[in-house]
């Protein structure tokens, strides 16, 4: 009895010394805001106004061999959780992150050319293709970024994924991905070099079709690449790319409303922007971004590529922990359909952080 006692006791002071090692601190931050926006389709418009708040709760310690743990969770005015990860930086060895919310390695490649406010496709009333590259690996991956690395005066890195099931569902502690009816495992990779002013990089996304899946006819994929280039307070950016999710469905006719969910076919993407900062506190953009279904089904006139065109200028203004932010974004063909209404939406924002 006093022996098991000893022993438990030594065991006890033994991790009681290793956790002593680890030194970590949790901190909290966030903003808040006001939001007005306006949708006008055709002769008619809707308007409201709107409030955000994000709170990012984030932890983070030193291990004895210099290796950093840090994890992070942030809560939305829904009270929902957006995202929430676990993150270990191994020194000059890179980082592994296992999360949700993250939108995985792709959402690093989703749309990155030059702006001063949102995305393009924030003012779009459809799930785009340029925002919906690597979207089906995004759930339950484990990532991988290697730090940067010298080349000839510039510098390479790298990002790595895989998902066991491709999906959006989280993984919690202990818990196996849920099982996905349509796709099996995914690997992404990405890749970004910067030279100078010079920034362009390259993504891949394939994810297996191994369920049998009637509703399937090919391994989905989606892939992009982009270059941007600043020069004083100005700032150019190139990107383009595709998806294809391997769909089995009839062809959609040109007069009828798309989703990249269901729609047979693939999807293409050319994006093009430029922003100015004015000075300081001053910035302006503008943005073009085409996107074109097509059916791969010229059997008919009906079956036509349609293509879905938006424009969105922006600006953004901060005074301190005070920004003044807004966008117009006009969309012809919504949804690529060629019979839909065009549609204009204006955002103003107001947000404080703190």
């Amino acid at each position: 009895m006093n022996t098991l006692k000893k022993i438990g006791l030594t065991a006890l002071g033994t991790s009681l010394v290793a956790g002593s090692a680890y030194a970590g601190e949790i901190t909290a931050s966030g903003d808040a805001g006001y939001t007005y926006s306006s949708e006008e389709i055709g002769a008619y418009t809707d308007d409201g106004y709107g409030f955000n708040h994000d709170i990012t709760f984030s932890g983070s310690g030193e291990l004895d061999n210099g290796f950093t743990v840090s994890t992070t969770m942030i809560l939305t005015e829904t009270a929902g959780l957006s995202s929430s990860n676990v993150a270990l930086t191994m020194g000059g060895m890179g980082t592994i992150t296992i999360g949700n919310g993250l939108a995985g390695v792709g959402g690093a490649f989703d749309d990155v050319t030059p702006r001063a406010y949102e995305e393009n496709h924030d003012g779009m009333k459809t799930t785009t293709a340029i925002d919906s590259v690597g979207s089906l690996s995004d759930g339950n991956q484990v990532m991988y970024s290697s730090p940067s690395f010298d080349i000839g005066g510039g510098s390479i890195s790298l990002m790595l994924g895989y998902t066991p099931e491709a999906g959006d569902a989280a993984t919690g502690e202990g818990g196996v991905s849920v099982q996905s009816a349509s796709f099996g495992s995914s690997t992404t990779a990405g890749v970004n070099v910067s030279f100078g002013g010079l920034t362009a990089g390259a993504f891949g996304e394939e994810v297996q079709n191994d369920k049998g899946d009637a509703s399937r006819e090919a391994n989905a994929m989606s892939a992009t690449w982009y270059a941007n280039y600043s020069f004083g307070p100005v700032s150019v950016g190139y990107q383009t790319g595709g998806l294809d999710h391997g769909i089995n469905a009839a062809s959609t006719a040109a007069t009828a409303a798309k989703t990249i969910a269901a729609a047979g076919g693939d999807f293409e993407f050319e994006k093009m922007s430029i922003a100015f900062n004015v000075n300081e506190n001053l910035s302006v953009s503008w943005g073009e971004l085409e996107e074109t279904y097509d059916a791969q089904d010229n059997a008919s006139s009906a079956i036509a590529d349609v293509t879905m065109e938006s424009t969105s200028i922006q600006f953004a203004y901060t005074m301190g922990s005070m920004s003044i932010k807004g966008y117009q974004t006009d969309t012809d063909n919504p949804g690529w359909d060629s019979d839909a209404k065009s549609d204009e939406v204006t955002e103003l924002a107001v947000n404080f952080a703190f």
